[in-house]
């Protein structure tokens, strides 16, 4: 089997593919203004998205994530998670989700083959989780959780982006769910991707350091528990717990050098890394008399023009993370 490597000899094997910039919540830090609530034309369809997987997986790509916006909005998500099945190669299809059509559409999601999903999930609290998602409705989401656990897909990775200010109170109470249960409870940082006044992302940002001092006041000193280098979450557990607590530093603590993503974005564009804003038209390719081919000399190009490390310090983007996809 081939292998898919950039300019700097990491070798790509996940693919993220956002199918939809619309989205039923409005996060503060993905989408503050609403944007993804618009389905634009030339979105990727369930025939263009197979055509993506075939190619991935013929370069050794061995995972598929599908994302948004909001990717259960797309009626036809269970096609394409029963086309990348298929496709020799793929080993592991996920969604990412905000779990607030999740329980509806569970049942078929896994006969269409998912294997795993990850789930924002930023407060407990009722009246936080509103706030920072502008309105989302926390019954549906423990809903969606509680069905994915009803269904043995485990762990469960629940995501939180922590904002001081926003979400910071709720730290404790979210690592309080791994103690009896088999969740992986993950804490983001705030990446400025929302196109956010400079000031304002500045004051609101905590880093990842600070997140786990907190919580190793509350709960004492976390163990560590084996990770896979190139996956983006260092883990650590409360010594007799079930589940894990993650941390995701992208911002203080980057972790370019053992990136293993690509990411296509729902509008035919691949983006090679997240925090850079160089992507790849690829649309012609996608309606190439022969795509798969076409599809993966795009690879090819885009592979070699992912950067040694992105970007992180506060600019203003093209587009905010709603649109480029999770």
């Amino acid at each position: 089997m081939a292998s898919l490597v950039d300019s700097f000899g990491r070798v790509i094997k996940d693919l993220r593919i956002s199918i939809t910039p619309r989205c039923n919540f409005k996060c503060t830090y993905c989408d503050p203004m609403g944007m993804g609530h618009k389905e634009p034309l030339g979105t990727v369809t369930v025939t263009q998205v197979a055509h993506v997987v075939e190619a991935a997986a013929g370069l050794g790509m061995e995972s598929v994530r599908f994302t948004g916006g909001e990717p259960l909005l797309r009626k036809d998500l269970t096609d394409m998670i029963y086309h990348a099945k298929k496709i020799v190669g793929i080993s592991d299809v996920a969604v990412t989700t905000n779990a607030s059509l999740l329980k509806r559409r569970l049942p078929e999601l896994l006969e269409a083959g998912l294997d795993r999903v990850n789930i924002s999930l930023d407060a407990i609290n009722a009246d936080v989780f509103k706030m920072a998602t502008a309105g989302g409705n926390i019954k549906q989401v423990w809903e969606g959780i509680e069905a994915v656990m009803e269904a043995g897909m485990h762990p469960v990775k629940l995501n939180a982006v922590v904002m001081r200010g926003v979400n910071d109170g709720e730290l404790i109470p979210l690592a309080e769910l791994t103690k009896d249960k088999p969740i992986h409870m993950r804490y983001i940082e705030y990446m400025h991707l929302n196109n956010a006044e400079a000031s304002d992302y500045q004051s609101q940002f905590m880093p990842g350091k600070e997140i786990k001092a907190k919580l190793e006041e509350a709960f004492g000193t976390l163990e560590p528990v084996e990770t896979d280098p190139s996956a983006p979450a260092r883990l650590f557990r409360v010594p007799g717990w079930q589940g894990a607590i993650g941390f995701i530093n992208p911002v203080s603590e980057p972790f370019c050098g053992a990136c293993s993503r690509m990411r296509l974005t729902s509008d035919g564009r691949l983006r090679p890394c997240l925090m850079t804003d160089r992507e790849i038209d690829i649309r012609e390719a996608l309606n190439h008399e022969s795509p798969v081919e076409a599809i993966t000399e795009m690879f090819l190009v885009a592979a070699h023009r992912k950067v040694k490390s992105g970007i992180v310090t506060p600019v203003d983007r093209p587009r905010t993370m709603v649109a480029i996809g999770g």
